[in-house]
């Protein structure tokens, strides 16, 4: 092997162990945090079912409030965002952190399907339209619940901000909601 191709081999090499590094550091942090609620947690399973109930019913009120009460053409940007979320998760295919302490923790979730946080990413499309800071709740929770890593929370937190950005830059969800209206009217005056 010639020498530049050897010294391209090892700069690569160091950067993927960097790397490596500081995703097996993240693990960490996020495995610390997990078992911290983990023990808190286990012998309290009614009480976890309860608390994750509760970061179902703020995640569905706040996208009710802002579907009905601030603008209905949202509704787009929280299905499209979900959608492209949930196959992210079947992609990356990540296990929960229950899966790791204990499988009594799972409750309406997949154990494969941790990454990224979709309950993270229509709380932070809520914040960013809202600005109620209470709507973070959610995230929080699944974080104590068991269900997802602090990574999962901070990257969905993320991908949300790229999604808002990205989706009201190119489309007009009013405009998309009066076309969708206009397409219903029209297909029941054709008697459909």
């Amino acid at each position: 092997m010639n020498y530049k191709l050897q010294k391209s081999c090892d700069s690569y090499k160091k950067f993927m162990d960097k790397n490596l590094m500081f995703f097996n550091k993240m693990f960490m942090i996020d495995y610390k945090i997990s078992e911290f609620f983990y023990n808190k947690l286990r012998d309290k399973l009614n009480l976890v079912y309860v608390i994750d109930a509760i970061s179902y019913l703020i995640n569905i009120s706040f996208v009710f409030y802002i579907i009905f009460l601030i603008n209905f053409s949202y509704i787009f940007l929280f299905i499209i965002s979900t959608a492209i979320t949930y196959l992210l998760k079947l992609i990356v295919n990540r296990k929960r952190p229950y899966y790791y302490f204990d499988k009594r923790f799972a409750i309406l979730v997949y154990e494969n399907h941790s990454f990224p946080s979709e309950h993270t990413v229509i709380a932070t499309l809520s914040f960013i339209i809202t600005g109620n800071i209470l709507v973070f709740i959610a995230p929080i929770i699944r974080i104590i619940t068991l269900k997802h890593w602090l990574s999962d929370a901070i990257f969905s937190i993320i991908i949300s901000f790229g999604f808002y950005i990205f989706f009201s830059s190119f489309l007009n969800f009013s405009e998309l909601y009066n076309l969708l209206i206009s397409y219903i009217k029209i297909i029941k005056y054709l008697g459909f």
